[in-house]
């Protein structure tokens, strides 16, 4: 399969991806409210849990709205013609890397370089 092919591929997993994360925040954002006026309990214990799924909902709507953004900047990267070099190095990044990490930015070897600055230098260990 060409490249570009393979980019096409990509977008529609993005597009599909994004529509996911929109149904899903919906679908949070209604339990969210829901949890906010239902009448609550005056026992601790039954505040905290609810405190909790709270926060658990609002964390995980926060990270919702992160992954959209990053969709939407390779949307955006994809209608300049940019997506898929390397921001540090300008090469391709592999096809493999970008079905796996479909927002990545930096080829594997730049972003490993690039993480281990952020984290101070060669002792700290890189992650994904």
């Amino acid at each position: 399969m060409s490249r570009t092919n393979d980019l096409l591929k990509i977008r529609d997993l993005l597009q599909r991806r994004r529509r996911d994360i929109l149904s899903a925040t919906l679908g949070a954002q209604r339990e969210l409210t829901a949890l906010k006026d239902q009448d609550r309990d005056p026992e601790y214990e039954e505040n905290a849990q609810a405190e909790l799924a709270d926060y658990t909902l609002s964390s995980l709507m926060e990270a919702q709205r992160r992954e959209v953004m990053m969709i939407d900047a390779a949307l955006r990267r994809m209608d300049t013609g940019v997506f898929g070099s390397c921001v540090d190095c300008g090469y391709d990044i592999p096809i493999e890397r970008l079905e796996a990490l479909p927002f990545a930015i930096r080829c594997e070897e730049d972003a490993t370089r690039h993480e281990l600055e952020l984290r101070g230098g060669p002792q700290a260990t890189p992650t994904l």
